[in-house]
């Protein structure tokens, strides 16, 4: 048994005349083994990507806060004494996961996010963890679109405080790591990253949405085109709102850009509309 574990003996009601409790006290922080990993946070994202690093042969340690009280603290101690440690929690509930659980990582630890933008969760790493080896990652990838394997995909790695070198080898291991999962690296800053998701995934979520709100579907006489319109359907719609709203609401680029787009779409619908008028003129001549 660790030696930070101690049993306590009491009394309860019912069949069982007592119950042994674990109460765990919080470990040294110092490292069990430096190939352990630590996940905190387990919903859709957070299991999938444990998921894929256990089958490149890393030894994953998951934490939530959801789990139930009695077995939360000792999964969290576990995660968060890792050599490297990784919050896949929703955007907006990043501050408080890195605030209560930040006493409990090993000062040399790596930590890193996976959220779909970087600018504020960058931030929120640097502020919260200072002098500790931060990096700010978003893997390009997930359940959906990578069901079986995440060989082959792309993931964007964001140094924070650039130039020390706690953010050299925050970077440096976060690469290794994808490098490991068979991931392309692609180098960028946090508002580098921000400026192009705003375009690339941001906006195809934003498509995605629109066509599931208008109600627009499959049907026997689909083109290929509208096969892959569909294709976007399916795989935006199989991810949360919460996801969708956080990409806009924490992205400082997606407003620009969703105003653009917006202003692009009303600008073709004029066009159009002078094309019916000037036709329904002309047929109204003959």
């Amino acid at each position: 048994m660790a030696p930070w574990v101690k049993c306590v003996r009491v009394p309860v009601t019912g069949q069982l005349q007592s119950a042994i409790l674990y109460i765990w006290a919080m470990p040294p922080r110092t490292h069990e083994d430096s190939s352990d990993i630590g996940i905190v946070g387990t919903g859709r994202f957070g299991s999938y990507f444990a998921t894929q690093l256990e089958r490149a042969g890393h030894r994953v340690h998951r934490a939530d806060i959801r789990e139930e009280p009695a077995s939360r603290q000792a999964s969290m101690v576990r995660a968060c004494r890792s050599p490297l440690v990784i919050y896949a929690v929703p955007i907006r509930e990043l501050e408080h996961a890195i605030t209560g659980t930040r006493d409990l990582l090993a000062p040399d630890a790596t930590v890193m996010d996976v959220s779909s933008v970087k600018i504020v969760p960058c931030a929120l790493l640097e502020r919260l963890l200072p002098g500790m080896a931060t990096v700010g990652t978003h893997p390009l990838f997930g359940p959906q679109s990578a069901p079986d394997t995440c060989a082959g995909q792309r993931a964007a790695v964001c140094a924070i405080a650039t130039g020390t070198a706690a953010s050299q080898v925050a970077a440096a291991r976060a690469g290794d790591l994808f490098a490991s999962l068979g991931v392309t690296v692609v180098r960028c800053t946090p508002v580098e990253h921000d400026t192009q998701v705003a375009r690339t995934q941001f906006l195809t979520h934003f498509i995605g949405r629109g066509a599931i709100r208008a109600g627009i579907d499959r049907l026997p006489l689909s083109t290929k085109s509208h096969d892959a319109l569909m294709d976007i359907v399916d795989v935006v719609g199989s991810d949360s709102m919460e996801l969708f709203e956080d990409m806009a609401a924490f992205n400082p680029m997606v407003r620009p850009v969703r105003v653009e787009f917006l202003a692009a779409l009303l600008d073709i619908d004029r066009q159009l509309a002078v094309g019916e008028r000037d036709s329904a003129d002309g047929q109204a001549g003959h």
